[in-house]
C-alpha cells in the first residue's frame, strides 16, 4: 500500500512508486511514489549494522538490506496471493548526486533521495533499461517535518480498479488523479499476522478520487482511492494498504495489503 515506491508510492508508497512514472512499470509498488503503494511505493529493510544509511530513522535505505512482503488481494475477482522482495542496492550517483536505490522484485528500480526536506523519488530504472529515466518532478515518499498534519502530493493512478467487459481493462492506463498524503499519527503500534508489535509508527494516509461511469443507475460516481501506509522507527515501511472499491455495475475493484514478513 506509497505499489504498493514501500514499496511503495501499491505500489510502492514507501508510497505509490510507479505513479508519474515516464514509462510503465509492472505493478505498483509503496514507498516509492506514494510507491502502496507508493510507494507502493514504497521498502526497506530488515537489520544490519554498518551498511550505509541514505534514508532516515522512519525509512532507512540501508544498502545490501533486504524486506519480503506478504501482498494479498480482496475483491470480486480473485487474484492470487503475492510476495514482493525490496532490496536496497549500492548507492548510485545520479544527476551528480548521491543516491539510494531500492529494487523491486517486479522488475524495477527507485532512486531515492533523502535530506532534511524528506525522502524524494527524483527517478526509475526497469532491468531492461540501460540508465534509470528522470522524473519530471520528484515524488514525495515522506516529507518532513514528521509530524501530524504534515501533508504532501503526488501523481497516481488507479491499480485495482478494471472494465468488466472492456479493454483494455486496467483503468490505470487512462485514469490518473492526484492524491493527497497526510500524517495522521507519529505514535501508532502496528501488529503483525506473526503477532509481533512494532512501534513508534507514522501513519500516512493518502486520498484521491476519480470521476467513473460505474452504472446507468448511479452514473459518474466519484471513486476514492485510500492508501495508507504504516513506518516504524529503525524498521521503515513494515505494512501497507490500498482501497479502491466501485459500486456494483460496469467496474470492479478491491483492496490489496501488505506486510512485513519478518
Amino acid at each position: 500500500m506509497s505499489p504498493p515506491c514501500a514499496a511503495s508510492r501499491l505500489p510502492p508508497h514507501g508510497g505509490d512508486p510507479s505513479s508519474g512514472l515516464a514509462k510503465p512499470v509492472p505493478r505498483w509498488v509503496p514507498g516509492c511514489a506514494h510507491t502502496w503503494l507508493a510507494s507502493v511505493v514504497i521498502a526497506l529493510l530488515a537489520t544490519g549494522c554498518g551498511n550505509r544509511n541514505q534514508g532516515n530513522d522512519w525509512f532507512p535505505l540501508r544498502e545490501g538490506e533486504t524486506q519480503d512482503y506478504a501482498v494479498q488481494y480482496a475483491g470480486e475477482e480473485p487474484r492470487e496471493p503475492e510476495q514482493w522482495t525490496l532490496r536496497v542496492a549500492q548507492p548510485a550517483t545520479f544527476q551528480d548526486q548521491t543516491v539510494a536505490v531500492r529494487h523491486h522484485s517486479a522488475g524495477v528500480s527507485y532512486y531515492l533521495k533523502a535530506d532534511e526536506q524528506g525522502i524524494r523519488r527524483i527517478a526509475t530504472r526497469t532491468d531492461i533499461d540501460n540508465e534509470p529515466t528522470a522524473d519530471a518532478d520528484p515524488i514525495w515518499v515522506l516529507k518532513a517535518p514528521y509530524q501530524v498534519g504534515t501533508e504532501w502530493t503526488t501523481p497516481t493512478v488507479p491499480y485495482l480498479i478494471q472494465r468488466k467487459n472492456e479493454h483494455p481493462r486496467d483503468l490505470k492506463y487512462t485514469h490518473k488523479a492526484q492524491m493527497t498524503w497526510r500524517i495522521e499519527a507519529v505514535d501508532d503500534i502496528v501488529k503483525l499476522g506473526d503477532g509481533s508489535e512494532h512501534q513508534p509508527c507514522l501513519r500516512v494516509v493518502g486520498q484521491a478520487r476519480l470521476n467513473l461511469y460505474t452504472d446507468p443507475v448511479n452514473g459518474f460516481t466519484d471513486v476514492p482511492l485510500i492508501s495508507r501506509e504504516w513506518y516504524c522507527q529503525g524498521e521503515g515501511l513494515v505494512k501497507f494498504e490500498r482501497e479502491e472499491k466501485v459500486p456494483s455495475g460496469f467496474l470492479s475493484g478491491g483492496l490489496l495489503t501488505g506486510e512485513w514478513l519478518r
